[in-house]
């Protein structure tokens, strides 16, 4: 019977293990819903933070003779042109998480795939800090002046890459453990989520 006893340990240990880990091959953070939009936002206006949507100066009363008004009326006529010329885009990113495993997540790594993406299409990595309780659910909502995809073409319609599905690549929880997908073995410097805030992320 003795020699037994070790055989048996192992497979209970393993049973146990089988237990604690059901599918490693999924993450146990849930992606409940993404969507981005984009904004166009003019990188010459400059408002109060005290009351962003208020007006940007008192106007102060005008005497001067008509020409000189009119002169100036063609000077802020030719910058509000330039201003609208430098408009950028801006982009919104909003992904919802839910924490369907027992550890707490620190922070992970994800990648929109579009369905419009060809085979070899190459997605943006998202490296972002953010903690998730177990059964807890945390919306990300990130700015970005990059676009969230990669237009294949000029004639390609950014709206017709909105469909697509996210893709979380690895996981790190707050006991320090790691989860990662199977065959995605990118390596990024050491300490990089610990440079992020809260709820901050990292393009690569």
């Amino acid at each position: 019977m003795r020699p037994l006893k070790p055989l048996l340990l192992l497979l209970l240990i393993a049973f146990l293990l089988t237990l604690q880990h059901v599918d490693p091959e999924q993450p146990d953070l849930l992606v409940v819903k993404f969507s981005w939009a984009s904004e166009k936002q003019n990188s010459r206006m400059i408002r109060g933070a005290q009351n962003p949507g208020g007006p940007i100066a008192t106007p102060i009363p005008d005497n001067r003779d008509l020409g000189s008004r009119r002169t100036d009326l063609r000077i802020m006529e030719k910058k509000a042109n330039a201003s609208a010329q430098n408009a950028v885009d801006s982009y919104q990113l909003r992904l919802e998480l839910k924490n369907t495993g027992a550890n707490v997540v620190r922070g992970l790594i994800w990648e929109f795939r579009p369905t419009a993406g060809p085979d070899d299409y190459q997605p943006k990595q998202y490296l972002c800090a953010l903690q998730v309780k177990p059964k807890e659910k945390k919306i990300l909502d990130i700015w970005t002046p990059y676009l969230p995809v990669k237009v294949i073409s000029a004639a390609e319609r950014k709206d017709a890459l909105k469909d697509g599905t996210v893709v979380i690549n690895q996981i790190e929880y707050v006991d320090g453990s790691v989860w990662k997908k199977r065959g995605w073995n990118y390596k990024l410097p050491a300490g990089s989520l610990q440079k992020l805030a809260e709820g901050q992320c990292s393009v690569f």
